[in-house]
């Protein structure tokens, strides 16, 4: 093989790695997330259940719970609107409760369902554990 041929191979061979890695690296940004408003929740519980039970045993909490769909109800603590439009809704406790992240897009979706959330009312969300923190973290929530 001459040089030139084998120069060709290589420019070629790293077009093609380069378009896979951009190829990947949009896939992996733009993919959308758990529709869970579609999903079955795995576990039915209250705010406090699920804040006993990390009290209790975090691990074991975290191995039954995590990546899980859950679905949460309690007393609202706070509602607060993010910079980027999405909501994040606490239940039992500000500092120690459960904390529901909503998207965005998800706000726009259940605007009218949100409008009734207020401070002291129930309300149950369905999300995805995220594991606890100083709180427990359901992320992509929606209201339910």
């Amino acid at each position: 093989m001459t040089s030139k041929k084998t120069l060709r191979i290589v420019i070629w061979v790293f077009l093609l790695g380069l378009l896979f890695a951009f190829g990947s690296i949009y896939y992996v940004f733009n993919m959308p997330h758990r529709d869970l408003s579609k999903e079955t929740a795995t576990y039915t519980l209250t705010a406090s259940q699920l804040l006993s039970e990390f009290k209790k045993d975090d691990v074991a909490a975290n191995k039954k719970y995590l990546n899980q769909a859950l679905s949460v109800n309690g007393v609202v603590k706070s509602v607060r609107t993010l910079d980027n439009h999405g909501m994040v809704i606490s239940l039992e406790d500000t500092m120690e409760g459960v904390s529901c992240s909503l998207d965005s897009s998800d706000v726009v979706k259940f605007k009218t369902q949100l409008s009734t959330i207020t401070e002291g009312s129930q309300a149950s969300f369905k999300g995805r554990c995220a594991g606890m923190l100083m709180d427990i973290q359901l992320i992509n929530c929606v209201p339910e």
